[in-house]
């Protein structure tokens, strides 16, 4: 049996979804946030780290329409979207710190149908604590083929 580590993230209003383990890099604590006019509500707001600028987050207002109920705790992902090119960071509120954690392969499971609106951006699902958890493709949520559907852009 195969067991992989993984990161559980809690966004608030029973959101949960999990990330590889070499996926979140670290946590902060209240980092100054900007808001960003004329963007996406999901993905209004950035934050400078290490001499970049990250796009942040907000999946509870994606999914949900709500807004994250804790702008104090922001993980920072990494993700490619070409093995070729480089690694990009983006910057993603919790509801809380995110915990590490092990996941089995027969822990995995089919999205549940109460689940499907993490379908779009989902790479599997496992069972943890009579839960469902999705695992989420981070490259894709932060693509222009994703934010293109969602706003009709071409």
């Amino acid at each position: 049996m195969t067991t992989s580590k993984a990161w559980l993230l809690d966004f608030g209003y029973g959101l949960q979804a999990a990330v590889g383990y070499n996926e979140m890099w670290q946590i902060l604590m209240s980092p100054k946030i900007f808001e960003i006019p004329c963007t996406p509500k999901y993905c209004n707001q950035v934050l400078v780290f290490q001499d970049r600028i990250l796009p942040l987050l907000d999946i509870s207002y994606l999914l949900i329409g709500k807004k994250s109920i804790r702008d104090d705790v922001v993980g920072i992902a990494l993700y490619q979207d070409d093995a070729k090119k480089p690694v990009k960071y983006a910057g993603i509120n919790c509801a809380s710190i995110p915990q590490s954690i092990n996941v089995s392969d027969d822990q995995m499971c089919e999205l549940p149908s109460e689940l499907q609106y993490w379908k779009p951006f989902c790479l599997s699902c496992f069972y943890r604590e009579n839960q469902a958890i999705p695992i989420i493709n981070l490259a894709y949520i932060f693509s222009l083929e994703f934010n293109s559907l969602q706003f009709g852009w071409k």
